[in-house]
């Protein structure tokens, strides 16, 4: 977990603080007469807490200090205590457990010993024993304890009831370490995946370099973007990103567009957090530039997400204005006039709890948000959950379940186009320490007949998740044949509304979107100078994995070029345009308007079924139709000719349904 930008929110962080609560220092079961012992013993604990108050990179070695001191009182239960918080702050807290359970074997009744040990048994995901710790904490404690933490016992039984709940019904996934090449004994989170999975984005906390200073606010290194890729052989080493994404201060990677070449980034100066935007050109990333006042404000503005056809973005903010709990998920509207994001809303207490929620992730169909949280059915610390905008409200957050969550932290998740892969950081005792970051398949549900685990649970598992589709390509002219910068608009064709709008890279000429699937879309790749071209893409409801691989040459604005308008529909044997043709007709009018001086030819195509007499009136006809709408538009009749070439000029054999629909088109031409 990133405590810098969290707040910090290590959810055991502040317990070391209250080991001053638990009594005195010196050791209870050693005899008077091992006076010797006695003052090495308590030398110890002063180095130790000493140690401890540097920050969590020393606590190795306070931890060294508690060893020695237990091999010389091992059944103390102050220094039993005092190892325990120290593995409850340190990089593997799961080893706590032991510790504890030493402590209340010898002395059950001191203060706080049973919720400590409640929370060690939670961890470890020993929920009835966890359960009767924390239940003797809640029975002998019949005052309000002055540290807020040991009240909140009701809550942990909660969460221990979730978790013994969710661990009966696991989900259908494989969840993986993703192994030393990234993940290291420091934290590693705030994990960001191409659409693609080609590439992974994280931070970490790892010194960057022998001469890696450490964060005097968090006794922690500070923050760093990593990047890592895919390849035959897995993935690659994770390297550093240069400047200008890192700094000497902290830089997290908290956010990503689906282009892969947009990236929220994190900063925080004087204790606050803001977000910030950094766009990547060929393989250079730009200086990153602060997002508006609606989304950064004096509050701690932590992470963030855009939505597939960045029109939104949503954010996590402690900001006090319409707060439902500590850290809130609010969204913001893109203003196209001021091009700035619009003013914040904040989701509602069906998204937010009275808790804190974290790391945001919306899903390519549009209306499915992934997020973290400790309130709602979380089994401990943050669990990741999902919920889907219907009808204009949120559904009730849904828990990922077991194992995508644990019983510790489980955040920022993210996952591929695809929807079968995903990436979220994790505290587990199978890590290398601290956060680290995991990869998740989400598996195919069994055939009919074939016993599951979930068969036999309570709770039913996690619903299949949403489906879209990854479109991505390079955009190329004869000019620019290692690629060329375009704007690519893809419009939605039952209602002629924006779906997205994005550029390919000005130095490669990739791009890469993925959109909700179920839906029919034009797609369309302008440039200046250029004619515009136009591309039908059907995507089928429900369909999971499904790529388009789509390169584009772009042709001049040239006498003689020419472009196959693919999104003009006619009524069969008709000459009357189809309402879906209208986002295509506006595009026609926008480069007409766009180049005052072009003129252009409307050629209409028909298939060979029927006579050549009647094709020849009906490929006439459909040119009109499309140059009479753009003469309604106000566009001067000099400039537009329109002709009919019938069945004459096929494109493609007529001999099949798909060849012939091929051959019914409508071509403009540069004149």
């Amino acid at each position: 977990m990133n405590s810098a930008f969290l707040n910090p929110n290590r959810t055991m962080r502040q317990i070391i603080i209250l080991s001053l609560l638990l009594g005195s220092a010196s050791p209870c079961l050693l005899h008077a007469q091992d006076a010797a012992a006695v003052k090495r013993v308590q030398d110890l604990l002063k180095r130790a807490e000493r140690a401890e108050q540097e920050g969590s990179t020393a606590f190795v070695h306070a931890e060294t200090y508690y060893e020695e001191a237990l091999a010389i009182a091992p059944e103390d239960p102050q220094l039993n205590i005092r190892m325990g918080l120290n593995q409850l702050n340190g990089p593997h807290r799961h080893k706590a457990l032991p510790f504890f359970e030493k402590a209340a074997s010898v002395a059950p009744e001191t203060p706080h010993l049973q919720f400590l040990l409640g929370f060690a048994l939670q961890l470890n995901g020993r929920w009835d024993e966890a359960l009767v710790a924390y239940q003797k904490h809640k029975s002998a404690s019949n005052f309000q304890d002055p540290e807020p933490l040991y009240n909140s016992t009701d809550k942990r039984i909660a969460e221990c009831r979730n978790g013994k709940a969710l661990m009966a019904a696991p989900t259908r996934v494989s969840i993986r370490n993703m192994g030393n090449i990234i993940n290291t004994p420091q934290a590693d989170y705030g994990a960001l995946v191409t659409a693609d999975g080609s590439t992974l984005f994280f931070t970490s906390r790892r010194p960057a370099d022998a001469d890696s200073k450490v964060n005097k606010v968090t006794g922690d290194f500070f923050e760093d973007v990593y990047v890592s890729r895919a390849g035959e052989n897995g993935w690659s080493t994770a390297e550093l990103m240069p400047v200008p994404v890192n700094t000497n201060g902290n830089d997290a990677s908290v956010g990503l567009f689906n282009d892969g070449r947009t990236m929220l980034i994190y900063r925080d100066h004087d204790g606050s957090g803001d977000l910030y935007e950094s766009h990547r050109r060929g393989g250079s990333w730009s200086e990153p530039e602060m997002l508006g006042p609606n989304v950064n404000t004096k509050a701690h503005e932590s992470s963030a997400w855009y939505s597939f056809d960045r029109q939104w973005l949503y954010f996590v903010s402690d900001r006090p204005e319409d707060k439902v709990g500590g850290q809130d998920i609010y969204r913001s509207r893109w203003d196209a006039a001021t091009e700035q994001w619009g003013v914040a809303e904040n989701l509602g207490p069906v998204v937010n709890s009275i808790h804190d929620e974290e790391g945001v992730f919306v899903h390519p169909d549009g209306k499915t948000l992934y997020f973290s949280s400790k309130g709602h059915t979380s089994m401990g610390g943050y669990d990741i959950f999902r919920t889907r905008l219907e009808d204009g409200h949120w559904t009730k957050p849904e828990n990922l379940g077991w194992p995508v969550n644990s019983p510790d932290d489980d955040l920022f998740f993210a996952l591929t186009a695809n929807g079968t892969e995903g990436y979220f950081s994790s505290y587990r005792a199978d890590g290398f320490g601290e956060d680290d970051i995991y990869s998740v398949s989400f598996l195919p549900e069994p055939p009919m007949g074939e016993p599951t685990a979930q068969a036999a649970a309570a709770s039913a598992p996690v619903e299949e998740e949403p489906s879209s589709v990854l479109i991505k390509g390079m955009i190329k002219s004869l000019r620019f044949l290692s690629g060329m910068e375009a704007d690519i608009e893809l419009m939605d064709l039952d209602d002629a509304t924006l779906a997205a709008r994005f550029k390919s890279d000005a130095v490669t000429g990739e791009y890469m979107v993925a959109v909700p699937a179920g839906r029919r879309y034009a797609m369309y790749i302008k440039a200046n100078g250029y004619l515009i071209r136009s591309e039908n893409i059907t995507v089928p409801a429900g369909e999971r994995g499904m790529e388009l691989d789509l390169d584009v040459t772009l042709e001049t604005l040239e006498s003689g070029n020419l472009a196959t308008m693919k999104n003009l529909f006619f009524a069969t044997g008709s000459a009357e345009l189809e309402p879906s043709s209208l986002a295509e007709l506006n595009q026609l009018k926008e480069l007409m308007q766009t180049h005052g001086s072009l003129r252009l030819e409307i050629s209409g195509h028909t298939d060979s079924d029927g006579t050549a007499a009647i094709n020849q009136t009906l490929s006439e006809a459909r040119a009109n139709a499309v140059r009479e709408h753009l003469l309604s538009q106000g566009i001067d009749g000099q400039r537009l000719v329109a002709v009919g070439h019938g069945d004459t000029k096929p494109v493609a054999a007529n001999d099949s349904d798909a060849n012939k629909a091929r051959n019914r088109r409508t071509e403009i031409k540069v004149l």
